[in-house]
């Protein structure tokens, strides 16, 4: 009984308080990428009945692609603060200036395997007390602050410290990701030596990786832990992290609620099969391994072709070029009522992504009741409750092309797989369920704010 009415005092606390709540991640919408979009899309709800503001680093693709990021974040900062609205919501984009990009550069070029480790971290400590001192004033008299990893540890380091500075409490988002070192380089060699290749990822400690020194010590100093997926969450709890404080919230498909133009008309693929990717054009999302196996799809089913859809990014443009096919269509960046409109058309999604933390674009495909196909990773294997809504393969060329081939010949195997991903979905990742427990957390956290 006390339970219960525990319970019921704390959603009395609740209540319809609106909170001031402060996100702090490197790039943000309209850049186009996981954190970016996922943010956005809860930022833009949230914002309806709470005051948000939302602290970045980079807003365009342009500037997203000119350097490494780390490097992009201080020298394509502009000189002086950028301000835009997000529905209801304030984005401020971080100036800097001159001096500062010429002291700060060089500290974040020093985070390289190949120095002592002592430099690393001194140059770690400069960066994140300088972002800390930027943040401050802006993260003021903030209910929470909400920092999204996104690749940039100094960022989120110096957000933790202003945070602490000021009692506000800190949730971090550490999207978590897996890699399988030198995969690529295995995989090639294989299809020489004709020895079987098997991705097998693991968790890698890297100065710019996903869980570098830095990441690690937010996550175990962090009020609340936001997870992906259970096995991130089982991940964190394994490491030493209080298993109270991790939550799994994942995110939700973004689809666009209006009509759609029809693709396969625009096209003139009306009785075509179509394969479709749709996610960032790089070669950890499996591009060129999916395009090794369309020769063996064609053996079989010549008609079909393969749409890629994303921003291109690193090296995809000579990726490309290499595979070059009528029936291979790059269309780059594709948003709203176009992507819909993409999922709608596809008769498969293929993306055999090597480094998922969720991977938001495969449950936009389930949504359309899809077949999905992706690479056998933790993630997706969670996601596709063990292979049930989706194919989980071994990423290479005859793998994926197998797999094609055989949802090509028995349509109706992908309807079933399509038909019980979908209803994943609609349990467990719709924007309602995910708002609804965000929102829950950051009232809890504030109910606990320092005075």
């Amino acid at each position: 009984m006390a339970m219960k009415d525990s319970g019921l005092e704390l959603q009395t606390l609740r209540g319809n308080k609106s909170l001031k709540i402060t996100y702090v991640l490197p790039v943000y919408w309209p850049a186009v990428g996981g954190c970016e979009l996922h943010t956005h899309e809860l930022v833009k709800i949230l914002s309806e009945r709470h005051n948000i503001n939302v602290i970045t680093l980079i807003d365009n693709q342009k500037d997203k692609l000119s350097y490494p990021l780390w490097v992009a974040c201080i020298l394509k900062a502009p000189a002086r603060a950028i301000e835009y609205t997000d529905n209801h919501a304030k984005v401020t984009r971080l100036p800097l200036s001159r001096i500062e990009k010429y002291v700060n550069a060089p500290l974040a070029r020093i985070q390289s395997p190949k120095l002592p480790d002592i430099f690393v971290r001194l140059a770690m400590e400069r960066l994140s007390n300088f972002y800390m001192k930027k943040l401050i004033t802006r993260i003021r008299g903030s209910d929470v602050l909400h920092c999204v990893h996104g690749g940039v540890s100094y960022l989120g380091y110096g957000a933790f410290k202003a945070a602490r500075k000021l009692g506000i409490p800190f949730i971090y988002t550490p999207v978590l990701h897996l890699c399988h070192k030198n995969w690529l380089k295995e995989m090639k060699e294989s299809m020489v030596t004709k020895k079987p290749f098997f991705y097998n990822p693991r968790l890698h400690l890297t100065p710019r990786g996903w869980t570098d020194y830095f990441w690690h010590k937010m996550c175990v100093e962090a009020d609340v832990l936001i997870a992906m997926t259970d096995f991130e969450k089982n991940f964190h709890i394994q490491n030493g992290i209080h298993a109270e404080k991790v939550h799994k919230i994942g995110v939700g498909p973004l689809i666009a609620d209006g009509p759609t133009p029809d693709f396969r008309q625009k096209y003139g693929l009306l009785d075509k099969k179509i394969v479709l990717f749709l996610g960032r054009n790089v070669e950890s999302k499996g591009i060129e391994i999916l395009l090794m196996a369309t020769r063996l799809v064609w053996k079989n089913f010549p008609d079909t072709h393969f749409i890629f859809a994303g921003p291109k990014e690193e090296n995809s443009e000579d990726i490309f070029q290499r595979y070059r096919d009528q029936r291979i269509h790059v269309l780059g960046t594709v948003l709203g009522d176009e992507k819909t409109a993409l999922l709608k058309a596809c008769d498969i999604f293929c993306m055999p992504s090597l480094e998922e933390s969720l991977g938001g674009t495969f449950l936009e495909a389930l949504v359309f009741e899809k077949p999905i196909i992706g690479a056998k990773i933790p993630p997706l294997t969670e996601l596709t409750n063990n292979g049930e809504g989706g194919v989980l393969v071994n990423p290479v060329p005859e793998d994926i092309a197998e797999k094609i081939l055989m949802l090509l010949q028995h349509p109706e195997i992908g309807n079933r797989m399509g038909q019980c991903g979908k209803k994943r979905v609609l349990d467990n990742y719709t924007w309602e369920i995910i708002t609804k427990k965000m929102e829950d957390i950051y009232h809890d956290c504030s109910l606990t704010k320092s005075p």
